[in-house]
């Protein structure tokens, strides 16, 4: 490993792991783990470039209506889509759109886009305490790093750049100005959350079910280095020289970035891969119901150094439905009531990183 890589918080690999069948398949669990895991960290909604001055972009978040609004070139506000009056949802669209205010389709309240309640009809009849300032609309905290934004529900959670740990650093020259959106995906998964975020940070599995895919790219597990942090961790590969013919290098990244594949998994439900060539892929597992999930993937690259996009687009393809197919199985698995937690292999550390934050989150002790 390189003397760029620290590691903040190490992880004593227990007999087997943590999380029992039931933790992915018992459906009290999920309003559970919205309160007291969603609502306590930062959550990725995507990349603030597709905001301009005068738009807002609607849509729920693990369950809770947000809009978010762009009032100036690079400054964002998120707020709850909720009226203050008698709580109606003030947009009921979910998308992007051009608004000069929100306005309650209900009595009409008007609130300009940095949530401050600007026009209130019959304002007379109210008593005469009521006054427009007390009644700005409830904000969302929301950080950008990169141009992609985050929001989180929380004030105890850490700053953003915090809570990305080593991110910033290892892939914060990685986007460019010349960086686009390749493509998007998305996939319905039959499996809980959990199980399809456990495989995308299980690394003994690579060079087995992926050995026509991933495995060409990140090379000999012997090779595979860890990190672990507070709230990401990260499997660092070295490129390989196949890799290296094939494509082009940022030849001013810092050398972590330049000469590795880095893989982050973040808290709760999120992975990040950065390569050489500037390509920054997010993966965001959506929890839908006890049994399913959608993954959201989201694909960014400098054009002129990236591979032909029906190239990217067959790649990425390939290997997350092998991961499909691979955690619908276990999902059944699960389901089945025979699975006991089996023993641990030093490959799947990450894992267990993960499933001692959802335990600590949930408050919850490993094997009730």
């Amino acid at each position: 490993m390189t003397a760029e890589l620290t590691t903040d918080l190490t992880v004593e690999l227990p007999e087997r792991f943590l999380l029992t069948a039931e933790h992915y398949t018992d459906a009290a669990l999920w309003p559970v783990e919205r309160t007291h895991i969603f609502q306590r960290t930062w959550l990725y909604l995507g990349d603030s470039d597709q905001l301009t001055v005068g738009q807002v972009w609607v849509r729920q978040v693990v369950g809770k209506p947000v809009v978010i609004t762009c009032t100036a070139p690079g400054e964002f506000h998120a707020f709850h889509n909720v009226c203050l009056h008698r709580a109606s949802l003030l947009c009921n669209a979910n998308g992007i759109s051009s608004q000069k205010h929100l306005i309650c389709p209900y009595h009409a309240w008007v609130y300009d886009l940095a949530g401050n309640l600007v026009g209130v009809p019959s304002q007379q009849k109210f008593s005469e305490s009521f006054k427009a300032k007390d009644y700005t609309l409830q904000p969302i905290r929301l950080e950008t790093w990169c141009g992609f934004l985050f929001i989180c529900f929380t004030d105890d959670a850490p700053p953003l750049h915090t809570f990305l740990g080593s991110i910033p650093t290892h892939l914060g020259q990685h986007r460019r100005d010349e960086t686009r959106l390749l493509f998007t995906q998305r996939k319905t998964v039959a499996c809980n959350w959990k199980n399809f975020h456990d495989n995308t940070l299980c690394d003994y599995h690579v060079a087995i079910a992926h050995r026509h895919t991933l495995h060409k790219v990140q090379g000999p597990i012997k090779y595979y280095e860890h990190q672990l942090e507070t709230y990401t961790n990260l499997l660092r590969t070295p490129v390989l020289n196949s890799w290296q013919a094939d494509n082009s290098t940022l030849s001013d990244l810092p050398e972590l970035g330049r000469t590795s594949f880095l893989t982050y998994g973040i808290f709760p439900n999120l992975h990040l891969l950065g390569l050489p060539n500037g390509i920054l892929a997010w993966l965001y597992i959506e929890p839908l119901t006890p049994d399913t999930c959608e993954l959201r993937s989201e694909v960014y690259g400098i054009p002129q150094l990236s591979p032909p996009l029906e190239t990217l687009q067959a790649d990425f393809d390939a290997f997350t439905n092998e991961d499909i197919a691979l955690t619908e199985s276990v999902q059944k698995g699960y389901a089945s009531g025979t699975y006991r937690p089996g023993p641990v292999n030093q490959l799947e550390a990450r894992i267990i990183h993960q499933q001692q934050l959802i335990l600590k989150f949930l408050q919850l002790d490993p094997h009730p």
